[in-house]
């Protein structure tokens, strides 16, 4: 494949990727405002334990198929790629039905026993389903990429999305009636439907693939004496430590699904109460959290070529104006966006969810993990091109264990509640990320940081834009007496205030300004045009 087909094909891929994840992010929100309190809990209790189990069957076996399959072709040893497809796809088929089966028959107790109400059981059925084609799905696509074929699992990731947010309305509207227990199992529903139609679509897309490329299935002699288990066991290899890191995050998100709602009651809430604020938390506030991710994960992406580039070389000055240009920038995004949070945290809860804006409290509390999350992105990005992927994992699973003696002993005092959940949360990440630059900083010096760039000057924007958004709200509501104007419009000019003052303090370069995702040369070529910045 030449160099410009596989660019488009990895640009249609990531196109499909930040496509499926806006999907995946947005729908939560009129889901939350339409949803009921428990529904709510219901539904994001399971989603997390759904991701932790997916993190552990199909995290690493895409990449490390695709790696292999890309090698023996490269070798014309077409029949080994299809004994590994065939090879990958018992052994995940496998895995999916036994975990599959083991949720959906032993759903009654899990609900009991695990999970803190008993009504989860329909939602844990619903989804159990989709552990099998899920993981039927991760070998097609790991196989396809290795081909540099990337428009499958671009549709398959798109179909999968689409039809699982369908479900999910139908399923809210068509069954609210029978109660909120059903409902969130026709939500759960969602992923094993979703799944179930993207793997038929990929299994359609193979069986055509292969009819029209026909290729020499035998095998050379030398691959013939290569046992089954010794097949595997490469696939494994290469795909075990990638699993254990995406583990990580996943379980640090369960954490909540399972000791947030015992530890509210145990601080003297009702279920019913425990279940309000854990329904606040996972599914008013979370989606709201996510949205700044998608452009620090974007910035982490490309860090790790550039680094790898870089230390190949030799270049480690390189690797430190490189690490220093991408925490500048995560910090000029996800900054701002925790202090806006923070700052209009019951207004945009009120704007999103007005018949929730109790989640205004925990969104209050919350924010600060955009911050946190958003370091410990680029500085496990960093971690990853300097060929230390196994760092970021334990600086996680840390942050996790730390997030877990927070959350049981926090969220149990009266005082805190659901704050404790939340300040865990932040805590946890913290940690994490506070590792991860030490673990840089260590390899590479201390040199990348600069107080000026990296706090002073960000500080002083940010505490600008502060000010001035609250007394934009404050305007604009009393004099039009509207919280989503009032919002809105304190957003933009707090938006526009931020920037200016980061501008006019010298706080921003051309060179950050241009390595902004999607509209950095834009931007970059105004502000030019305007003279506002200097070439």
């Amino acid at each position: 494949m030449s160099g410009k087909s596989f660019v488009k094909g990895a640009l249609v891929l990531s196109a499909a990727g930040i496509l499926a994840k806006c999907l995946g992010a947005l729908y939560r929100i009129p889901f939350g405002y339409i949803a009921s309190e428990d529904c709510l809990a219901l539904y994001s209790m399971v989603y997390p334990i759904y991701n932790l189990l997916m993190a552990l069957s199909t995290a690493g076996i895409p990449l490390a198929l695709s790696k292999l399959v890309a090698e023996y072709e490269e070798q014309g040893r077409s029949g080994m790629s299809m004994r590994v497809l065939k090879l990958s796809l018992l052994m995940l088929s496998g895995i999916g039905v036994c975990i599959g089966l083991f949720i959906f028959i032993n759903a009654e107790w899990l609900a009991t026993h695990v999970f803190p109400d008993e009504r989860v059981a329909w939602s844990l059925r619903a989804i159990a389903p989709a552990m099998i084609f899920s993981c039927m799905q991760a070998v097609f696509r790991g196989y396809f990429q290795g081909l540099q074929q990337m428009v499958p699992t671009a549709l398959s990731q798109i179909t999968e999305q689409f039809v699982r947010v369908g479900v999910i309305f139908v399923a809210l509207f068509a069954l609210m009636p029978y109660g909120d227990d059903v409902v969130a199992a026709g939500a759960s529903a969602g992923a094993s439907i979703g799944g179930g139609i993207a793997l038929l679509l990929m299994l359609v897309i193979f069986i055509r693939y292969r009819r029209s490329h026909k290729t020499e299935s035998g095998q050379k002699k030398e691959d013939a004496s290569l046992s089954n288990t010794q097949v595997l066991g490469r696939v494994i290899a290469l795909a075990i430590p990638i699993s254990i890191g995406g583990l990580a995050l996943p379980i640090m998100q369960s954490v909540d699904s399972l000791l947030v709602v015992p530890r509210l009651e145990a601080g003297g809430l009702s279920h019913d109460a425990a279940m309000a604020w854990f329904g606040y938390l996972g599914g008013c506030v979370q989606p709201i959290l996510n949205l700044p991710f998608m452009l620090t994960t974007a910035i982490a992406a490309s860090l790790v070529p550039n680094i790898s580039e870089a230390l190949a070389m030799g270049q480690t000055q390189k690797v430190r104006e490189t690490f220093a240009n991408a925490m500048q920038l995560a910090i000029l995004i996800v900054l701002p966006a925790t202090v806006g949070l923070m700052t209009l945290a019951y207004p945009i809860i009120e704007l999103l969810y007005p018949v929730k804006p109790d989640a205004g409290l925990p969104m209050f509390w919350s924010a600060a993990v955009v911050l946190m999350v958003g370091l410990y992105q680029i500085s496990a990005g960093t971690l990853q091109g300097m060929g230390k992927a196994m760092v970021p994992m334990y600086s996680l699973l840390l942050g996790a264990a730390i997030k877990i003696v927070l959350t049981y002993t926090l969220t149990a005092m009266p005082a805190l509640g659901i704050r404790g959940a939340a300040l865990a949360s932040v805590i946890g990440f913290g940690v994490a990320a506070a590792n991860n630059i030490w673990q840089v900083s260590r390899r590479i010096g201390w040199e990348w940081l600069s107080m000026q760039y990296h706090i002073v000057k960000p500080v002083i924007s940010v505490a600008a834009m502060a000010v001035l958004v609250l007394a934009v709200y404050s305007g604009v509501y009393t004099l039009l007496s509207s919280n989503g104007t009032a919002t809105l419009v304190s957003i933009m000019i707090g938006g526009c205030a931020y920037f200016a003052v980061l501008l006019a303090i010298g706080g921003v370069s051309l060179e950050i300004i241009r390595k902004m995702p999607k509209v950095g040369n834009r931007l970059a070529n105004l502000l030019l045009k305007l003279k506002v910045v200097k070439e």
